[in-house]
């Protein structure tokens, strides 16, 4: 020791320098460390949604979880199924030890599902976005004068959910506040009854009126012409004449059984933020195993294309 302090008096300006160069290297290391600000030691987990709209819990809980939940037993480095029934939503949380990654797990899962039967006609089990670990930022949506909550709402939902989504690293975005907007067919019973036609027939008549249809090839001397019919949806006035049938030779549209409006989707919460009750904001979600800084400045200097009006 007193040979190290001696040598250490003795070069002083080698051992300043040392010094520098290591407070140098040390802040570039730092610079370039990722510090996980939101850890997720848990296994790998699987969450697999299924929605049946107005089946009650217990429904839910009978005709879905159980039947999932029995056809996911029995999986290879399985450590536990966790489940959850509401109304007309089941949720069945499928975790695994460390001996498989998410991938592995999700495999599994996958595997199992496509096997499984005996589930409501209709029902489609879905897994949850692929292994957020957490919020990596909270933004509010503020628009110009004249802009209503359901226009923010609309812009969150169609603009920036997906321009969030493209930046590496993100895994979704979850919307909280505003009206969602929707487009309303209030059918007249008596009118539809009397034209002789049921509800499921206009179900079917407004989505086939969405599709646009490939009519073959017309040939036109040495050159032939693709032929398409475009049914695309693009205004009220579009599902206003929506083709239902016929009755003596005149065809039935659906303003005349049924009256079309825009209107909002029932509101199931609500978001504030200090003296403002209702407003409309985003939470932006991190995919497992990201690096977190690289991820956040990301999304930032989308934040501020976005601002800036960029595209």
């Amino acid at each position: 020791m007193r040979a190290l302090v001696t040598f250490a008096l003795q070069k002083r300006a080698l051992v300043i320098l040392l010094f520098i160069a290591f407070l140098g290297i040390g802040f570039a290391g730092f610079q370039q460390l990722n510090i996980e600000a939101y850890p997720d030691p848990v296994p790998p987990t699987v969450v697999v949604i299924t929605q049946n709209a107005g089946q009650s819990a217990e429904e839910i809980e009978r005709y879905i979880t159980v039947p999932i939940e029995v056809g996911l037993a029995g999986m290879p480095n399985l450590s536990k199924i966790r489940s959850t029934s509401l109304f007309g939503l089941s949720v069945v949380s499928v975790q695994f030890t460390y001996a498989f990654n998410y991938e592995q797990s999700l495999q599994q899962v996958l595997n199992r599902l496509g096997q499984l039967s005996g589930l409501p006609t209709g029902v489609q089990p879905q897994i949850s976005p692929w292994s957020p670990i957490g919020e990596i930022l909270r933004y509010r949506i503020v628009g110009p004068p004249g802009f209503n909550l359901t226009d923010l709402r609309v812009l969150q939902d169609w603009v920036l959910q997906r321009r969030f989504k493209r930046v590496p690293g993100v895994i979704d975005v979850t919307a909280y506040g505003g009206p969602t907007k929707s487009y309303n067919v209030i059918i007249d019973l008596p009118k539809l009854i009397a034209f002789g036609l049921d509800v499921p027939t206009v179900v079917q008549a407004i989505g086939n009126g969405d599709a646009t249809v490939g009519a073959g090839i017309v040939n036109i001397g040495p050159q032939s012409a693709v032929v398409q019919g475009v049914g695309l949806i693009r205004s009220l006035d579009d599902v206003r004449n929506v083709v239902l049938g016929a009755s003596s030779g005149v065809p039935v549209l659906l303003s005349d059984v049924a009256r079309v409006e825009v209107s909002n989707l029932p509101r199931l919460g609500i978001a504030g933020q200090e003296r403002d009750d209702d407003i409309v904001m985003g939470v932006v979600l991190m995919r497992r195993n990201e690096q977190t800084l690289p991820t956040i400045t990301a999304v930032q200097q989308e934040v501020a294309t976005i601002n800036a009006g960029g595209v």
